[in-house]
């Protein structure tokens, strides 16, 4: 049965996405700036033009129905598509209250975050940041349907949904302890091999669904070229791991940039006591392996969004500065 249009309230679809979305009665009433009641009423009003329960409570909160997913479906572009047209005259950054989110690693997040902050502080402060982990379940999904903004990664999703810009390339280094028994400088293929490693939680084992974002970033990278691993140890973030490193024999692989990071603070702390036990060594990996490339990825829905576009340009800007 077709719906009339005439008989549908249209402020009630901001409110529907806003469910979708959070999938929280309270939540969703937050980010709309309305009362719990309010947006609960609302939700009365869309059962009955839609005929449908839409959403089913859980424990957890709100579960969509399949009719509701299929609504958000035809929806959610129709809702991009208004707010982006209002936006390209009305967009000013000093006085933007809409809020960046973005997934990202760890590591990317541990360099960025500090910049990403002073910028919006500096021009647009009353924007709000929530960067996620990347492991997130279904990032192309979520960057679809604007939960994302953008997906700052080492690796694309490799559809023409997508649009990407690449934003820097990134070293890898070994890293061991200053004093470990077996490496001075350098590493063989051999001690890469044998030797006892940290590394990331695989990202199949959190979850992710994109079959080309499984496995740790040094396996995306390399595939079946990377040589066999003696892994001991999985943490969940490239920034703990420095610090593991300096009191152990393990080594591991981590983004060059991680690296000097740790080393540039441990010298700042130990600046008056210089302790060499704090350092790490970068070794220069023992096998060749492909550029690695910080890619910024978006929706190609979002590609005419003039507050998009312009937060595109800046995060280029502020990676070319955390590069020099």
């Amino acid at each position: 049965m077709q719906l009339n249009l005439r008989s549908l309230d249209l402020n009630l679809l901001p409110i529907f996405d806003a469910l979708m979305r959070e999938q929280h009665l309270s939540r969703a009433a937050e980010h709309l700036a309305m009362s719990q009641p309010a947006v609960s009423n609302a939700l009365k009003r869309l059962r009955q033009t839609f005929s449908d329960d839409l959403f089913v409570r859980t424990a957890q909160g709100l579960k969509p129905t399949a009719r509701a997913q299929e609504l958000q479906q035809a929806i959610q572009p129709a809702l991009r598509l208004i707010q982006t047209g209002c936006m390209e005259t009305n967009f000013d950054p000093s006085s933007s209250e809409q809020t960046l989110q973005i997934s990202l690693n760890s590591a990317t997040e541990y360099l960025i975050a500090p910049l990403i902050q002073k910028w919006l502080q500096a021009e647009a402060p009353r924007m709000k940041l929530q960067l996620q982990p990347d492991y997130l379940d279904d990032i192309p999904a979520q960057l679809k349907e604007g939960r994302l903004d953008f997906a700052l990664d080492y690796v694309g999703f490799g559809d023409n949904q997508f649009q990407s810009l690449k934003l820097s390339e990134e070293d890898l280094v070994v890293i061991c302890r200053a004093k470990h028994p077996q490496l001075n400088g350098q590493i063989t293929l051999e001690q890469f091999e044998t030797l006892p490693q940290v590394s990331l939680v695989p990202r199949s084992s959190l979850a992710h669904k994109q079959s080309h974002l499984r496995g740790t970033p040094i396996e995306q990278l390399m595939g079946k070229d990377l040589p066999s691993r003696n892994l001991t140890m999985h943490v969940s973030s490239f920034v703990s791991i420095p610090s593991i490193i300096t009191q152990s024999d393990l080594i591991a692989i981590i983004p060059k940039r991680i690296a000097q990071q740790f080393n540039q603070s441990q010298q700042l702390i130990h600046s008056q006591q210089p302790d060499k036990n704090s350092a790490l060594q970068c070794l220069a990996l023992p096998f060749n392996y492909p550029q690695v490339c910080i890619q910024l990825s978006w929706h190609k829905s979002r590609e005419h969004d003039i507050a998009h576009k312009w937060v595109r340009e800046r995060m280029a800007k502020l990676i070319h500065l955390l590069a020099e």
